[in-house]
């Protein structure tokens, strides 16, 4: 359903309780899971001294982090790469409020809606086409989430 339209290149649905991932698209060849998963990996991450220091991160904690208004200690990891945390704003959407968290890294980008059960997890690529930007991406990401509240999540 993210990815139907074109503006998401991947989608990704997770417990809001746990964080844990439980669907991705594309699913052709598990190509979704790549983009948004992956195991816990040791990465260089740089101290306030300015030197380096190898640190284990775990994605899943970090997404839960951001998705209940937190910014994690080592960055917001998805897929194995590293996104910068640029906005939290406050949506309207039915009758509910939600939080609609945007991220980025050059040329790419995600949008983490939490439900009241869910959080909806939604990427972009610039690279992959006109269509796919944080607005078009935001936009999709917020009309799933609105379904899913819709439907009881």
């Amino acid at each position: 359903w993210l990815i139907d339209e074109g503006y998401c290149c991947a989608g990704a649905l997770a417990y809001l309780e746990s964080g844990e991932m439980y669907a991705a698209a594309p699913v052709a060849d598990e190509a979704g899971w790549g983009m948004v998963y992956k195991e816990d990996h040791e990465e260089d991450i740089m101290q306030d001294d300015m030197s380096t220091k190898k640190v284990t991160i775990n994605e899943q904690s970090a997404i839960l982090e951001t998705a209940k208004g937190g910014r994690p200690a080592n960055g917001l990891w998805v897929g194995g790469a590293k996104y910068t945390i640029t906005q939290t704003t406050d949506e309207t959407i039915g009758d509910s409020d939600v939080k609609c968290i945007m991220a980025n890294r050059p040329k790419q980008g995600l949008c983490i809606i939490p439900t009241t059960s869910q959080l909806v997890l939604a990427m972009y690529n610039e690279e992959k086409g006109a269509t796919q930007n944080a607005g078009n991406c935001k936009k999709t990401a917020l009309a799933f989430a609105e379904y899913l509240i819709g439907a009881g999540y």
